[in-house]
């Protein structure tokens, strides 16, 4: 019979450490709070030094309470442990995490188990907590596997890291251990940091801080002494065995401290979780079935998020700005619960309309309270530039707002972090109406297209694809995720001998319009055409806003486009939204291009909605691109301009559409006889439109604002404007093609054109591209002017 330690022994009172870990946690369970390594449930039960109960991992026992049932967090806490095969202490947490997961009362996809650590390695941050992630977000042991063993998508560090747990496990069990074993593992460990070293850390203002929610606003001062009181409690508790619920800590206070009433949140936490899940269902992570890593850029954004209070995903359409949202969100679910709100599903005027359909009964404040929990809280918002509607948009203001009001400790050292989604081109309308002050500045995550290695990792994947590796004018459609996937669809290139022009969006949408929506001209691809033209005119109205089926459509068509994935039905209603933006662009263009002759007309009887925007671009990016001339593009550009009711963003959208195509500099040629036609009127048009919508509010002009001007969101954002910053993507390309033939323009060009190269060369890099040739340009200028006036 194994003799069982006393609670003394095993756990005595405790290191300083330790005892703020088990205080951390008695926090939890009185303020009713998701805790830390748990993704969702709320702290019923704090359990110390149970090994004489038969849990291996005795330190902490955490029992959260859910909708149906319980879970278990099972914690060891190491103030610093070295990661490493012959590493004792490391072997002996490791073989208890073991016999933890194969307990009897162990509850696989539900409990969890792990280390806590006070000193925390980058090494841990960015590859060990890389490989739990994808080890919860797997379907299963061999979908993980095939990931951890993908040249290019992992890195050695990682790929030892599971060999290494590997080598423990079959220590451990006497054998070799079965894939589903490592993966059901790995998926159930944390690794937790709390950083209670010292007074002043992180978690430790931040413990102070959340506990006064606890005490009345006249008692507030008193948060240090009752964090001080729960901290005692824990190490007493590290002694005895002890074990509280939230009642009995409660009683065990009472003396010394007068807490309010617990506020029961649990109903709410599960309700918010529901909409996350369905927020996060809608985006796809996957090529063909085959999810990238893109695991540099999952670091950097993991930095960012650590550091910076508000960050904006941006990027071109498709490249995954909402995939590498998702993947962030899993990560964070391995510390708690994670609040995700999609543009798309928003609903209501105000946070609290939009709680009431949610049926949510607390207050924001106090659901902040009780999802802080984790080393870093934070709230995802992705598509937030679909939030087009003003109610909808007074939800996450109500939010930011009161994010601001509910601060995570004195100093600010501990923090929200609030992560949105969006298209580049659309962040100036953000910010005009975006409360972003509340948290400060934002900082940018920029999504790059896919790396040469990626795409060939894609190819390798899905053989099928090899073929468009050798076309090199395919290079900026590879690149993209959603081209990718689109692409990866046998229907779209059946054949790999005979491949169609898939070079840009625009062929590429005429290929899937064709081929996967209309099955190259069958009856039921007809169908399905007509239908989604239907569905496009609703949208139209109201684009990003979810839709019914009206009776003419018929069923057949909506279930075959439902199965495609081209459009999804919300779970338990009977409205449909398309599963990409980028898909509604298509369509919403297509009906557009059916109304081209009077588009002005149209335009103004959909009552200009701003989500048209792009899909007015790409119309006159078709008109470019298939024909042999700029004429037609030109005659929209006359007849949107002649409406003189009209806004001008129609015009702008129109005479920007060259520059979003990888095809820019060949377009511009194509029209360029029309744009310098009448002493360059429309050249200089679209000059003025690079030099104002191609740009990004400067915001390291901040500082030069004053407390009452930050106050004004239009006056900040016209500041910030005054000296903007380039859309790079957008203005190198142009640059070239301007700079090539500015000296062959109408000289009546160069005002704009000058204000173009300032901004150029005050905001790109020294030795950037084209700083050189400018400069020699305004010399040359300068002693032309100069000898005229010689002259």
């Amino acid at each position: 019979m194994t003799k069982v330690a006393s609670p003394i022994s095993t756990g005595g009172v405790g290191s300083d450490y330790e005892k703020r870990v088990g205080a951390y946690y008695l926090a939890a369970l009185l303020l009713q709070a998701v805790p830390r390594g748990q993704e969702a449930g709320v702290t019923r039960e704090v359990r110390f030094q149970r090994l004489y109960e038969g849990e291996p991992l005795d330190d902490l026992i955490i029992i959260s309470e859910l909708p149906v049932g319980e879970a278990k967090l099972a914690l060891q806490i190491k103030r610093d442990l070295t990661f490493g095969g012959k590493d004792e202490t490391f072997d002996t947490v490791i073989h208890a995490c073991w016999n933890t997961l194969k307990s009897t009362n162990f509850h696989i996809g539900i409990d969890r188990f792990g280390v806590v650590v006070g000193l925390y390695s980058k090494k841990i941050d960015e590859h060990y907590q890389s490989v739990l992630t994808w080890a919860r977000s797997s379907k299963d042991a061999d979908d993980f596997l095939k990931r951890i063993n993908q040249r290019g998508l992992t890195n050695e560090t990682q790929r030892s890291f599971v060999q290494l747990i590997r080598g423990k496990l079959n220590n451990y069990s006497g054998g070799s251990v079965t894939d589903d074993e490592i993966w059901n593992f790995l998926r159930s460990m944390v690794i937790l940091h709390f950083d209670f070293q010292r007074d002043a850390s992180r978690d430790y203002t931040y413990s102070i801080e959340i506990v006064s929610h606890l005490l009345n606003v006249d008692k507030k001062a008193e948060a240090l002494q009752l964090f001080e009181g729960l901290v005692n409690v824990a190490a007493e508790a590290n002694g005895t065995a002890g074990s509280f619920d939230a009642d009995i800590l409660r009683l065990r206070l009472q003396p010394k401290f007068s807490l309010l009433s617990p506020v029961d949140c649990r109903s709410d936490l599960e309700k918010l979780q529901q909409e996350s899940s369905f927020a996060l269902n809608d985006i796809r992570v996957d090529i063909g079935g085959f999810r990238l890593r893109r695991t540099e850029l999952i670091a950097s954004a993991l930095e960012t998020i650590s550091e910076a209070s508000l960050i904006e995903i941006v990027g071109s359409p498709g490249v995954g700005k909402s995939a590498l949202l998702k993947t962030l969100v899993e990560y964070q679910q391995g510390e708690g619960q994670v609040l995700v709100i999609s543009g798309d599903r928003i609903t209501g005027a105000g946070w609290s309309s939009y709680a009431s359909t949610l049926q949510l009964r607390q207050p924001l404040n106090k659901l902040l309270v009780a999802l802080s929990g984790s080393s870093q809280p934070t709230i995802f918002i992705d598509g937030i530039d679909r939030i087009v509607e003003q109610g909808k948009r007074a939800i996450v203001k109500d939010l930011l707002h009161t994010l601001a009001e509910v601060p995570l400790s004195e100093d600010g050292s501990r923090h929200w972090t609030v992560v949105f989604s969006a298209r580049e081109e659309n962040l100036q309308e953000v910010y005009r109406w975006l409360n972003w002050q509340a948290l400060g500045k934002p900082t940018r995550l920029q999504v790059p297209e896919l790396t040469p290695e990626e795409v060939h990792s894609v190819v390798e994947y899905s053989p099928r694809l090899k073929p468009l590796l050798s076309l090199n004018h395919l290079s900026p459609i590879l690149k993209n995720p959603l081209m990718l996937r689109l692409l990866e669809d046998p229907r779209m290139l059946p054949n790999p001998e005979d491949l169609p022009s898939v070079a840009t969006e625009i062929e590429v949408s005429k290929v899937w319009w064709d081929r996967l929506v209309g099955n190259e001209g069958s009856v039921s691809g007809r169908d399905r055409k007509s239908s989604l033209l239907k569905l496009g005119k609703q949208i139209v109205k109201s684009p990003g806003k979810h839709f019914t089926v009206e009776e003419t459509i018929p069923p057949e068509s909506i279930i075959s486009l439902t199965a495609d994935g081209i459009i999804v039905q919300e779970p338990d209603w009977e409205v449909y939204h398309f599963s990409h933006d980028l898909l509604e662009d298509w369509i919403m263009f297509r009906v557009l291009d059916q109304r081209r002759e009077d588009l002005s007309a149209y335009l103004q009887e959909l009552d200009e909605p701003f989500g048209l925007y792009r899909a007015v671009q790409l119309l006159g990016l078709a008109l470019l691109e298939n024909y042999n001339t700029a004429g037609a593009w030109i005659q929209l550009i006359d007849q949107v301009e002649q409406a003189s009711e009209l806004s001008s963003r129609w015009r702008q959208a129109l005479l920007t559409a060259p520059l979003v195509s990888p095809r820019s500099s060949e377009l511009l040629d194509k029209a360029e006889q029309l744009l310098i036609a009448d002493n360059a009127r429309r050249l200089i048009q679209l000059l003025v439109a690079v030099r104002t919508l191609e740009v990004m509010p400067n915001f390291s002009l901040i500082p030069l604002l004053t407390e009452a001007e930050l106050q004004s969101s239009e006056r900040v954002m016209s500041f910030l404007m005054s000296d903007p910053i380039p859309k790079w993507s957008v203005w190198q390309p142009f640059m070239g093609w301007l700079l090539k033939r500015i000296n062959d323009l109408p000289t009546n060009v160069r005002p704009e054109a000058v204000k173009l190269m300032e901004i150029w060369q005050v905001n790109s890099p020294t030795g950037s591209i084209y700083r050189q040739e400018i400069g020699e340009i305004g010399i040359a200028w300068l002693k032309e002017a100069e000898a005229r006036r010689d002259w």
